[in-house]
């Protein structure tokens, strides 16, 4: 095992013999070769500091050949710190025709894209995209990684027309592969359209092709639409069959964000067969799975937002403390020079300067207090909006319960007991002007400018239906949703329904994604 002072005295022994560069030395290592993960990332970053030592030409390569393996090691964090040296270290790195800035400009590109930093990631992906020595294969990628940050930033028809770029280059390569994974994309897109038997056709070969490659993922993203599309169309027996297939993929399976997705088909499966109660259970399933997703997902979204914010502020830093350097060594020389001549001037030139960093350093600490109390203040306000929510479901599952045990034994009870009864259930106040009123105002300090919006865009939208649209932008189910309001869920969709024709939007996916955006 080495460590990284071995590694690196080991390659300039080598290169000493061979001639080689350090590129060619470097892919000789593994990360098995060293004592540690962290001694391996010091070897990496001392071999970097060596090759810009000896003043070598392939310096930035060196760093973009190192990034690219921790990429595609999915060592998203580590990779960034190598690929942002060649950025900022290659001469002209946008115009420049050597070969190997094709695959730099797409590596960067899809790590700018798991960092959700669409527009960098675009830019990186185009210049890629349009570099002579771009490959045939990585095409195939790029265009779907585009198809993905316009899907993002809900352009539909841009990122339909990317992936459909990218099926045609998979199935002139004859990548079954990509075909399979892109094929499932546009029978989704199919699927929402209405398109059922060219969605059914594209999913169905999605599945075959993982099912073949045993890519599990897919093959149970792929099943759970084909049994959407038995539902839709009423063929109970084969969605039937289809479920059976599923429950035995999923008996091994791990991944929190698949078994959402096999809770929400048994849920539909259920509520076509009639079964409701075995539907609830699944809802309650799939609620407890969407939790869990979903603060998985803002966990590492904020993990990553934090390394960013750090590492750029740790760059600005090094650029800053290096000019910085300069001007202390010219007014260091000045000074000298100065001080022979005028020692008090110096003296409160110097005492100054002082001054200035101390009153620099008290604003950044007040401005850091004020970021972390208004900070702090979010989050109270946050739980409250939460609690509020929560407390409201209780009251409501209280009144089912009231209203099920009097409909149950309405007829063993006199009408005095039957008459307190409908006294006490007619008590219930759900979501009253003053909760209305609380709600609002808490939503609109999450949310500003939303329910402004729908006033000065949609006069004729009704407070019922901007109440719906604020807890479609809260991520409510319809089941939530009418819950939460105290009406049916039939009641829901019929205002959801008013809503749309309003907005003169024909999906609800469509609605959502326009409530998300406001």
């Amino acid at each position: 095992m080495l460590n990284s002072e071995r590694g690196i005295a080991k390659i300039i022994s080598e290169n000493e013999h061979k001639g080689t560069s350090f590129i060619q030395l470097f892919e000789n290592y593994q990360q098995a070769d060293f004592s540690s993960p962290a001694e391996w990332n010091r070897f990496l970053k001392k071999l970097c500091k060596e090759d810009k030592i000896t003043e070598r030409a392939d310096y930035p390569e060196l760093c973009y050949v190192i990034g690219r393996r921790l990429s595609d090691g999915q060592k998203y964090r580590e990779a960034y710190y190598f690929l942002y040296v060649t950025l900022r270290e290659e001469t002209d790195v946008y115009t420049s025709q050597k070969p190997y800035l094709a695959l730099f400009h797409e590596t960067l590109g899809q790590l700018y894209y798991f960092f959700r930093r669409y527009d960098l990631s675009e830019k990186h992906l185009k210049i890629s995209l349009h570099r002579s020595h771009v490959s045939e294969e990585s095409k195939i990628k790029l265009y779907n990684t585009l198809s993905l940050i316009y899907r993002d930033k809900l352009d539909n028809k841009t990122s339909e027309w990317y992936l459909r770029k990218a099926y045609k280059q998979a199935v002139k390569l004859k990548d079954e592969t990509w075909m399979g994974i892109l094929s499932g994309n546009l029978g989704y897109i199919a699927l929402s359209k209405k398109e059922n038997a060219k969605a059914r056709k594209l999913i169905q070969f999605d599945y075959e092709v993982s099912a073949k490659s045993n890519q599990t993922n897919s093959q149970i993203n792929a099943l759970a639409l084909l049994i959407e599309l038995d539902l839709m169309e009423n063929k109970l027996a084969q969605s039937t069959r289809k479920m059976k297939l599923f429950d035995s993929l999923m008996k091994h399976e791990t991944n929190p964000q698949l078994w959402g997705t096999f809770y929400q088909t048994k849920i539909n499966y259920y509520e076509k067969l009639g079964r409701y109660e075995m539907a609830l259970k699944s809802f309650r399933k799939f609620i407890s799975y969407k939790e869990i997703n979903d603060e998985k997902r803002q966990f590492i979204n904020i993990q990553n937002a934090e390394f960013q914010i750090e590492f750029e502020r740790k760059q600005g830093e090094n650029t800053i403390y290096k000019e910085k350097k300069k001007t202390d060594d010219l007014i260091i020389s000045g000074l000298f020079v100065i001080c022979l001549i005028l020692g008090l001037t110096s003296f409160i030139i110097i005492k100054q300067i002082q001054r200035k960093r101390k009153q620099d350093k008290e604003l950044l600490t007040l401005r850091a207090q004020k970021m972390e109390d208004e900070l702090h203040a979010t989050e109270r306000e946050m739980r409250a909006l939460l609690s509020t929510m929560f407390d409201k479901n209780k009251v409501i599952f209280e009144l089912q319960e009231q209203v099920e045990s009097f409909e149950k034994n309405q007829h063993s009870k006199t009408d005095s007991e039957k008459e307190a009864m409908l006294n006490d259930l007619q008590s219930f106040s759900l979501l009253t002007e003053t909760d209305w009123i609380e709600f609002k105002r808490l939503f609109e300090k999450l949310n500003p400018g939303f329910f402004g919006f729908f006033q000065d865009n949609f006069p004729e939208i009704t407070a019922a239906e901007i109440r719906l649209a604020a807890l479609i932008k809260l991520n409510l189910s319809n089941l939530e949703m009418a819950r939460t309001l105290a009406i049916s869920p039939d009641s829901v969709r019929k205002t959801n329904l008013r809503l749309r024709k309003k907005l003169n939007i024909e999906s609800l996916d469509d609605l959502t994604r326009f409530i998300k955006a406001i």
